[in-house]
């Protein structure tokens, strides 16, 4: 989640400093590893684009809402395991 909530804060840095002189567009970058995702921002230097912006805006909140379920799901598993112990 902390992932995507980094993409998230990137894009909209880009949008929010669309038409500001000087300003050079940042790029997430992320690595997988056995502790978990990180995703960092680095400098691109490129001109940004809105629609592009827009779109990585659209997949950091997709990463997010996925993360969301995938925690709920473990929540439940837990909670199951929990009850199943408590019956025995």
């Amino acid at each position: 989640m902390a992932a995507a909530q980094t993409r998230l804060d990137i894009a909209a840095e880009n949008l929010s400093n669309l038409s500001s002189a000087g300003y050079k567009r940042r790029e997430a970058f992320g690595s997988l590893s056995a502790s978990g995702a990180s995703v960092v921002g680095r400098v691109s230097g490129g001109r940004i684009d809105a629609v592009s912006e827009m779109i990585a805006v659209l997949g950091a909140q997709r990463a997010f809402e996925g993360a969301g379920k995938v925690v709920s799901a473990i929540d439940q598993t837990r909670q199951h395991a929990a009850e199943a112990a408590r019956v025995r």
